[in-house]
């Protein structure tokens, strides 16, 4: 004679409904998971976090929102060395393109490395809002040109003469370097916006 199991109606029910809830919050976080959530803070002060944060909630630089430009000053004109280095990691463009300003503001760095290490990021783009226009940059473009100028392209934007101090053989180097990531930077924008789908 063979033993009947015993049958839990509530059990059956149960485990399909908690399988698919399980499902549905994993679809949803990965949907709308993003790798700031995982960056580490620590060395950087509470005010400069929250300034961060705000500044990159409103997604690009601007030259026109006034809130915005504050924020930007703030940054361009609080933040330390360290705090500046450890931001160049923060994975938005617009964040890293201030504290690329900031690091070239400062007289006693090394710029060479700096420019060899935007050139080097071509994964990572710069939104810029300028009244009627909205640019996407190159982190390298958007240094070279809009920071520091030294292409000799354009002027730069910030009213002051960057120094970056550069040998000719360095500067030369950085600009080769430079012409040849604009000749794929239609590659490098494809990979970009496929990146953050």
């Amino acid at each position: 004679m063979k033993k009947r199991k015993n049958y839990n109606p509530k059990v059956s029910v149960f485990f399909p409904i908690l399988t698919f809830t399980c499902v549905g919050v994993l679809f949803i976080f990965s949907n709308y998971y993003t790798p700031k959530w995982n960056f580490k803070w620590e060395g950087i002060r509470k005010e400069v976090k929250d300034s961060i944060v705000k500044f990159d909630k409103y997604g690009m630089l601007s030259y026109t929102d006034v809130d915005q430009i504050k924020r930007q000053r703030w940054v361009l004109n609080n933040l330390t060395s360290f705090e500046y280095n450890k931001l160049l990691y923060y994975p938005s463009g617009e964040v890293q393109a201030m504290c690329y300003a900031g690091l070239m503001k400062n007289s006693t760095l090394d710029k060479y490395h700096l420019f060899k290490k935007s050139l080097n990021d071509t994964l990572t783009f710069v939104t810029v809002n300028s009244g009627c226009f909205i640019n996407e940059f190159m982190i390298s473009d958007y240094v070279i040109n809009q920071i520091t100028n030294l292409s000799g392209n354009y002027p730069p934007i910030f009213n002051r003469k960057i120094e970056y101090n550069l040998t000719l053989e360095e500067r030369n180097e950085i600009l080769n370097l430079y012409k040849e990531r604009k000749i794929k930077e239609d590659y490098y924008k494809e990979e970009f916006h496929k990146s953050i789908r």
